[in-house]
């Protein structure tokens, strides 16, 4: 229905929004890790759960502030890529060799073949799409599943599958995958994320002139394709530089799928 349609606009609000009340929130628990630290004695057990589930909601927020800011920009098309050859092996066996580093409780398999993968794209986007794509199979699996990241190559394009064995998605769900964030979101649902990841990956997979396709059966598993037109090997050039702390970047593109208890140091 028309009237239930939010206007596209107020998400830059929003995402303004949140990142100005998490300031304020982040100073809190930061000076609560800081007095932690200065009198170990005086934190049961109970302070230190209670901060990194803090922290957590914290890096939640921002994980939502940042899906609505991407969605906005790329579905109005003011999004500015910062193309250059990647290397997308190389992105995505460090992604998954990070994400399993962070939930142990579930096999990450990550397979590629032995010829170069390499596209002209930008590297944070395509991080951030494998991210929620990784966040949902995450959410729908159980501790001893797996989630299964392929990356093939055909003579223009070069896909990246991810797929899992878990709980999939209901069928009258699979129809607005990517236009929920025209509804109103269901916050209520508690432990199945926003709403907004998927509808972010399949624009950032557009704005790069690919395509993203998801099938999956309840009780089956789901399984994501992204697909990408592939360059020559001659044009890859040294990868730049990631901007800001690449831990803090997964801990939110994860914040929905990873425990607690990583949101404290070593991890931040």
């Amino acid at each position: 229905m028309a009237g239930e349609k939010n206007d596209p606009k107020l998400y830059p609000q929003l995402s303004g929004y949140f990142m100005n009340t998490l300031q304020n929130a982040i100073a809190a628990a930061d000076l609560m890790s800081a007095q932690l630290e200065k009198a170990p004695g005086d934190a049961s057990p109970e302070m230190s759960r209670y901060l990194c589930i803090l922290r957590r909601s914290q890096f939640q927020l921002l994980r939502l502030a940042e899906n609505l800011r991407e969605l906005t920009v790329l579905s109005d098309g003011t999004a500015r890529l910062q193309q250059e050859a990647v290397d997308l092996d190389r992105l995505c066996g460090e992604l998954a060799e990070s994400v399993q580093a962070l939930v142990p409780e579930i096999t990450i398999d990550y397979r590629a073949p032995s010829v170069p993968c390499v596209t002209l794209c930008d590297a944070e986007r395509i991080e951030h799409l494998l991210l929620n794509l990784l966040s949902n199979s995450l959410l729908h699996c159980l501790p001893g599943q797996a989630v299964r990241i392929l990356l093939q190559r055909s003579e223009d394009t070069i896909q990246v599958v991810v797929s899992d064995n878990g709980s999939g998605i209901p069928r009258e769900k699979m129809g607005t995958l990517f236009s929920d964030y025209t509804r109103r979101p269901d916050f209520a649902e508690t432990g199945r994320g926003s709403g907004f990841g998927l509808s972010v990956a399949e624009q950032i997979a557009r704005a790069h002139g690919g395509s993203l396709v998801i099938t999956s059966e309840e009780g089956h598993g789901t399984k994501a394709v992204f697909s990408i037109p592939r360059v020559s090997c001659g044009e890859l050039r040294a990868p730049r530089e990631t901007r800001g702390n690449r831990m803090l970047g997964l801990l939110i593109g994860l914040s929905d799928a990873v425990k607690a208890d990583k949101f404290q140091k070593p991890y931040l």
